[in-house]
């Protein structure tokens, strides 16, 4: 799995009135924990996260150079949270969590659906309910996502968790019966249910005269 590179230096001035000017000077705020390691506050050049964010998921490993006053620490981290102005839809806040071995983490990896299911073919619609899964797993465990052949789910049939095949350490954090993926009948045509009806409608004007030809014959 490729790593990503972010560079950042430690935040010595915490609060509100800092945290603006920080961002007015063209950084984003971020804190750095996770067990083990002493929560740690950081900034990082908003051009810098820009140009590599595009290419984070949650489950991209991090290569985080932390600059402090003598020298540079790194850490392999992973991306926790991300907060956004409201309006602007722009990053306000990072939130990088350190991974220890011996401690599951709580991620989602991507779903990944793979083939045209028999179903579509048959004039289906495939409905995809759940495009990350969300697991437990261990961090020298974590894949960047998790593919899933679909080519044979039929009209009507669903693929749930319990149908995954996942890789050995990836424990979903989710009902088994859950459904992932759906491929849903087409519905009849207004046109197709009123032939229905007519030949229903038919048939039952037929039966009558048929079981009074019949007493006729009888009486003969």
């Amino acid at each position: 799995m490729e790593m990503a590179t972010l560079h950042a230096e430690i935040r010595k001035e915490l609060g509100k009135r800092p945290v603006k000017r920080l961002r007015k000077a063209g950084y984003i705020p971020a804190v750095v924990y996770g067990p083990g390691q002493e929560p740690i506050s950081i900034k990082l050049k908003k051009s810098e996260v820009e140009r590599v964010f595009h290419h984070i998921t949650e489950t991209t490993p991090i290569n985080l150079k932390i600059k402090t006053d003598d020298r540079e620490k790194e850490l392999r981290v992973f991306l926790k949270m991300v907060q956004r102005d409201k309006i602007h839809d722009s990053i306000v806040h990072l939130d990088f969590y350190v991974p220890m071995k011996g401690h599951k983490m709580h991620i989602n990896i991507p779903v990944e659906y793979k083939g045209k299911p028999i179903g579509v073919e048959r004039g289906g619609l495939l409905e995809i309910l759940v495009e990350e899964l969300p697991v437990e797993i261990d961090p020298d465990k974590i894949i960047d996502k998790i593919e899933v052949d679909i080519e044979n789910l039929g009209l009507g049939e669903s693929l749930h968790v319990k149908d995954l095949d996942l890789p050995e350490g990836v424990k979903p954090i989710m009902d088994e019966e859950e459904v992932l993926a759906v491929v849903i009948a087409p519905r009849r045509g207004v046109e197709e249910e009123e032939e229905e009806a007519e030949v229903v409608e038919e048939q039952e004007e037929a039966q009558p005269e048929v079981i009074k030809k019949g007493k006729e014959k009888e009486e003969e």
